[in-house]
């Protein structure tokens, strides 16, 4: 229902208006007659009409000034002037004053009807827009952090033209104080702790806990805005008056905001900074710098904030991956794991203080692998499961959210190629050990073996055959020949009626007396006591 006011100075009119028109049934109910326009203010303070009746001549205030009124406090409400006066001064004034109708007395129940069907036409279609816009108002208000966060991105992206800046701010309630100002990215290292307390609890959840704490504490306290980039990062904008007031609140935020992520979501924080600057248009500048600090958190590893100067460098110097690949190498032939990983780790650090792009650096690391890789001369089988993990490897390359992560693994896969490399040596240096032995089985009564024949027989160093036979038998070359003939001579001596010469030549040795010394020296009698005491048993 629509509020109507009915103002007349003549009470026969009033009852007369009052009585002949169907209020309730058109849509309106009438709250009040009054006499003149001072009494009509009063009503109107207090409970402002949809619809004003008046008449012109009354006492104290008229319908001329009473109209005024109305069009300078209630602009929503509608006013019709019923008046006895048909003088284009009145209209004119009505007019100024945006009176719905002017109408002249006497009026019938009929024209009365027609006005308020057209003014209540007038009153359904400002309710309608009315309406609209608060419905658009309540979809603008619930949609402003998203206003807010799309144009802050702009902003950073440096597509906001200055001189509309002051105006956007005002329409998107964002404050910015101050004449200095710096930007920081925010992102957690490790969201894990946090989403594994809350199972079905998506990343998304995390990404909007950290934004929503610094905004609690850095906008609460009018330090600066905060909102989300288009990769979930939280984003600071800070203000201050000066650049010493700018950087004390930028570091005593940014602890304060790491420290309370960590107490309440578990989660370790990096953040990069940028520069200040003192135009707003150029926080782009500053926005940029941020992005290059956060960036070095792949090198200089996370849970810090990371100044710009960080990220700062000039050309940055080529290492030299080919030494640094022939020192891990040399290390996984001898199979020292310890220093395969620490040799890595330092080439890691070389590369940290080179400050190279995350490209180059990656392209650093995996040239080192393939150099290991290739200088291992693997069999075919083990050759295929080391290229496998090198397969796996380069297509993880770029999800590794820090050098360290990947030094890691290329330390995991040159352990495993050492520990390849070793069991190959392992069963090449069996199987030399064994031919060694079936050569002494086969040539020990032959007394121009030596150390020397059966290295030319296998085609290796005495140096390195001695260190492998050693290793796998237990026992020296001259001592397993020895051990062997040995063998041979006591078989002789107990089962046949040979003579000590005899038997020496038999079983390889030139020179009898020699062989004497050599077989009491292992069995502890001559060759003759030896086959008496076997031969009489």
């Amino acid at each position: 229902m629509y509020k109507v006011l009915l103002v007349d100075d003549e009470v026969l009119i009033r009852e007369a208006i009052r009585q002949n028109i169907h209020w309730e049934e058109m849509g309106f109910e009438l709250i009040a007659g009054c006499e003149n326009g001072k009494q009509a203010m009063e009503v109107i303070k207090k409970t402002p009409p949809d619809l004003v009746l008046t008449d012109i001549y009354m006492p104290y205030v008229d319908g001329i000034e009473l109209a005024r009124y109305i069009h300078e406090h209630c602009p929503d409400t509608r006013t019709v002037i019923i008046s006895g006066y048909d003088e284009f001064e009145y209209a004119k004034q009505a007019v100024r004053y945006q009176v719905m109708e002017y109408i002249l007395k006497p009026v019938t129940p009929a024209e009365l009807t027609e006005v308020l069907e057209k003014a209540r036409a007038s009153l359904d279609e400002q309710r309608a827009k009315s309406e609209t816009l608060k419905k658009l108002k309540g979809a603008y208000r619930s949609n402003l952090p998203i206003l807010r966060g799309r144009f802050l991105n702009s902003l950073l992206r440096g597509d906001e033209r200055a001189e509309e800046l002051e105006e956007k701010m005002r329409e998107l309630e964002i404050s910015l104080p101050g004449t200095v100002f710096n930007t920081a990215i925010l992102e957690g290292d490790d969201l894990s702790p946090f989403v594994d307390r809350y199972p079905g609890v998506r990343d998304e959840l995390a990404f909007f806990s950290i934004c929503n704490i610094t905004q609690e504490l850095v906008e609460q306290k009018g330090l600066g805005v905060v909102f989300q980039n288009l990769d979930a990062k939280t984003v600071v904008i800070f203000g201050g008056k000066t650049p010493e007031e700018l950087e004390k609140n930028m570091e005593e935020s940014l602890e304060a905001v790491r420290g309370t992520i960590r107490e309440l979501l578990l989660i370790e924080t990096t953040a990069g900074t940028g520069e200040a600057v003192t135009q707003l248009p150029r926080l782009y500048q500053s926005y940029e710098k941020a992005r290059a600090a956060l960036e070095q958190k792949w090198l200089l590893g996370g849970n810090r904030v990371i100044r710009p100067d960080a990220a700062s460098r000039g050309r940055s110097p080529l290492l030299d991956v080919h030494h640094w690949a022939e020192r891990v190498f040399w290390f996984v032939k001898a199979g020292k794991e310890e220093e395969i990983e620490r040799t890595i780790r330092d080439f890691a650090q070389e590369i940290r203080e080179a400050r190279p792009n995350r490209n180059r650096a990656i392209i650093y690391m995996q040239n080192l692998l393939l150099a290991v890789v290739n200088a291992a001369d693997l069999a075919e089988e083990q050759e295929d499961q080391i290229v496998k993990e090198e397969k796996e490897l380069m297509n993880r390359l770029y999800t590794y959210e820090h050098l360290r992560d990947m030094a890691a693994d290329i330390i995991s896969i040159c352990c495993s190629i050492s520990r390849l490399l070793n069991e190959q040596r392992d069963s090449y240096g069996k199987k030399q050990a064994m031919k060694a032995l079936e050569y002494i089985e086969k040539n020990y009564m032959n007394s121009d073996v030596s150390l020397n024949s059966v290295c030319s027989y296998l085609a290796m160093s005495t140096s390195y055959f001695s260190t492998l036979f050693k290793t796998h038998t237990g026992e020296t070359f001259i001592e397993a020949l020895t051990k062997k003939r040995m063998e041979k001579a006591k078989s002789l001596l107990e089962n046949t009626s040979k003579r000590a010469y005899e038997v020496a030549e038999e079983v390889g040795f030139a020179d009898p007396h020699y062989f004497s010394v050599s077989f009491k020296k292992a069995t502890g009698k001559t060759p003759t006591e030896y086959a008496k005491e076997r031969r009489n048993r």
